[in-house]
């Protein structure tokens, strides 16, 4: 994605803070999450977080909404346009409530 870069993630976690001083991130290790950047920002903030492990994407409770939006939305399917994709994937999303219990991809 063109528009996710560090700079963005960093003003959105900011933004986030403000609303929220407290608070505990837990961040995949995309380049524009695991970053001096960004890691500086959150040091210098006394933000605690902490990156998924490498290799372990079914403890990312995201990884399992995309896992669900695939599989529903776009594995063997054709889409005629971007719209059209977009519709679904917006048209999915809206439908599927996406409920997790964290504990369960914290605890063994």
């Amino acid at each position: 994605m063109e528009w996710q870069n560090k700079e963005i993630v960093l003003e959105n976690i900011k933004a986030i803070h403000k609303l929220h001083p407290k608070m505990f991130l837990l961040l995949d290790r995309a380049t524009w999450n695991n970053n001096n950047l960004v890691r500086s920002y959150l040091e210098q903030e006394k933000i605690e977080y902490l990156f998924f492990p490498r290799g372990a994407s079914d403890l990312n409770p995201v990884e399992e909404c995309w896992k669900q939006t695939r599989d529903a939305v776009t594995a063997n399917m054709s889409h005629n346009s971007e719209q059209h994709l977009f519709k679904d994937l917006s048209a999915f999303w809206k439908k599927q409530p996406f409920k997790h219990n964290l504990l369960n991809y914290l605890s063994p």
